[in-house]
């Protein structure tokens, strides 16, 4: 998984395009993505801008238990 952020002025078009390709997204906080290099070949044709992030830097969130 290659974890990325997208400028907020492209968020919207780049996410219905991703979400269209039918392959799974990871939403993370703080505006971060979590994706596939199929994912990153969209957003590149089609001149999205995005910036990847380190891997070791973010944090996992803890799963919570349901009741």
């Amino acid at each position: 998984m290659i974890y990325i952020q997208i400028p907020e002025t492209h968020r919207a078009d780049a996410l219905l395009m991703l979400v269209r390709s039918g392959l799974s997204i990871v939403c993370l906080p703080q505006k971060r993505y979590g994706v596939r290099e199929e994912h990153l070949k969209i957003l590149k044709r089609k001149r999205i801008p995005f910036k990847k992030l380190d891997t070791s830097k973010i944090p996992m969130p803890k799963p919570s238990l349901a009741l």
